[in-house]
């Protein structure tokens, strides 16, 4: 399911980024059960990088204290991450650096916008990171510009422009 580790999700992708102490049970989020099994969700980016930058012997040695169930996940999403072309590789490292250069209320703040969004159907997901990536290429007074428009309103339900509102407030200038 390569459209989790795209445009809001990459965004976010650092959002409650701790990598679990191993081989204790997590309670999954309410986000968590709403995602398709075996599907990355927004912890595994930062976990999975550093898992496929691991000499192989010393990742084995890891995933073996994890968990049967655990380690099976783990094992699946590394090697969807690992099959992503380089540059979406990159652009997600990128995108969890600026994460963590956020100060920690923008974090929570992202966090929050993007629960909100994963909360949505996944037809309207994909309809909406549509629209991230054309408001992350705007320049801020064209982005306010398309955030007022008629079209953005009735393309767009009032939950779904104040997540995108939420967002456009998070990004920064476009460089």
């Amino acid at each position: 399911m390569r459209h989790t580790l795209k445009a809001p999700a990459l965004w976010l992708a650092g959002c409650l980024l701790v990598w679990p102490v191993l081989g204790q049970p997590r309670r999954p989020s309410p986000a968590a059960a709403r995602r398709p099994p075996g599907a990355v969700g927004p912890r595994a980016g930062r976990a999975l990088d550093h898992l496929s930058r691991m000499p192989p012997e010393q990742r084995r040695r890891l995933l073996e204290q994890l968990p049967p169930e655990r380690r099976k996940r783990v094992e699946d999403q590394l090697e969807r991450y690992n099959s992503l072309p380089p540059e979406e590789r990159e652009r997600l490292r990128e995108q969890l650096e600026r994460f963590r250069d956020l100060p920690p209320e923008q974090q929570e703040a992202a966090r929050q916008v993007f629960r909100r969004f994963t909360t949505l159907p996944e037809d309207r997901r994909q309809v909406l990171q549509e629209e991230f990536r054309r408001l992350r290429e705007m320049e801020p007074s064209e982005r306010r510009a398309r955030t007022n428009s008629e079209e953005f309103r009735s393309r767009f339900s009032s939950v779904e422009q104040q997540i995108l509102r939420d967002y456009v407030e998070l990004l920064p200038a476009p460089r």
